[in-house]
């Protein structure tokens, strides 16, 4: 197929996914379409996890493994658009629509790269279309166990087609900084929980977490705090939701076994999402970075499924992530023909390597 027919081929599919709505837990429909789809372009192996779409390509020869693994799911759409969210709108070049930019252009470059490709000579493609990475627990997640196994993999989140090979990894606590309640009149006979608060901020603050990572390091910053029941009482706790962001050398287990030794108490209300970092001498970053067309390394903000992954991988992308979540969301036609060619070229490029002798068994 001709690089004009798949990039026309791909834009219409992502019209498509714009008018069927795929909010978080809500992908039945986009998933039926991309099934669908995807058995005209012959699989080795499809399957439907959940509202997940899992296709493979095997070739006669052994060789590495790659998983392409992008999101179905959106969010809701936000106040202030000014065009249907759920209608494809084309405008000076540019497809506004919910979930084009993030991450409706990543799923169907993918797509178009593999339909571009001639059939497999060595080697797999793992085609993983995941629900619920926006919100939900029923996503790549939950089914990443059930694939076959994988020697890389790339996924597609808004990059500018940057390759980011480090990620952030998350956590949400819950601080509880105690005191005892009094009338306010009679504060001697208390111990205001805001001064308990101001006491682990300050042993929060003082967590050395700086290190050489793309962002400096990593960071903890209360986002919710709630206390007190009466104007004319100390309140007796003060609880601060805590939003943390972790990387490679001050990650989860370093913070939390920070915080118990400065005794602030917590408790753990989200702990999946931990740092990745990828060797920069891995095949795969080999196979992008020696590219004709270059891509340049690029700090990825966010987290994505590729916290759950179980092999090096990299985060690479058409779209800008300034675009999503936001009214009129949208992409460029030319960041898709871009990214098809893109993707097309990695596939190839480290699908042919040479340098290992053993391969996961897709």
């Amino acid at each position: 197929m001709r690089h004009d027919e798949v990039v026309a081929l791909s834009i219409s599919l992502l019209t498509r996914m714009v008018s069927t709505p795929s909010l978080s837990g809500h992908e039945a429909g986009v998933a039926e379409l991309m099934s669908g789809l995807l058995i005209q372009l012959d699989p080795s192996e499809m399957r439907q996890l959940g509202n997940s779409v899992v296709a493979v390509w095997r070739g006669p020869e052994p060789g590495p493994t790659l998983l392409l693994c992008s999101h179905l799911d959106t969010v809701a759409p936000a106040s202030g658009w000014t065009r249907d969210p759920f209608s494809a709108t084309f405008e000076h070049g540019r497809l506004y629509g919910l979930g084009t930019n993030d991450a409706g252009a990543s799923v169907v470059s993918m797509i178009g790269a593999i339909a571009s490709l001639p059939p497999l000579q060595r080697g797999a493609i793992i085609l993983c279309l995941a629900a619920e990475e926006e919100l939900g627990s029923n996503g790549f997640m939950a089914i990443e166990p059930e694939l076959p196994r994988y020697d890389a993999a790339i996924f597609g989140e808004p990059t500018a087609m940057g390759v980011a090979a480090e990620m952030r990894g998350a956590m949400r606590l819950v601080m509880r900084s105690r005191g005892m309640a009094a009338h306010a009149s009679r504060p001697w006979e208390g111990r205001n929980a805001i001064d308990s608060f101001i006491s682990d901020m300050a042993k929060i603050r003082g967590i050395p977490l700086s290190d050489d990572s793309p962002w400096g390091g990593a960071t903890i910053e209360p986002t919710i705090i709630q206390g007190g029941s009466s104007a004319n009482q100390l309140p007796d706790c003060i609880t601060t939701t805590l939003d943390i962001r972790t990387t490679h050398a001050r990650n989860n287990s370093w913070i939390l076994e920070r915080l118990w030794q400065d005794g602030v108490e917590h408790e753990i209300v989200a702990n999946r999402r931990k740092p990745m970092r990828s060797p920069a001498d891995h095949p795969l970053m080999k196979a992008i970075l020696g590219l004709e067309s270059r891509i340049e390394p690029c700090v990825f903000n966010g987290t994505c499924d590729m916290a759950f992954s179980s092999a090096p991988s990299v985060v690479l992308g058409p779209g800008h992530s300034s675009r999503s979540h936001t009214a009129d969301e949208y992409i460029e036609l030319k960041e898709i023909a871009e990214a098809i060619k893109t993707y097309a070229a990695v596939i190839e490029a480290y699908l042919s390597a040479q340098e290992r002798q053993t391969y996961a068994a897709a």
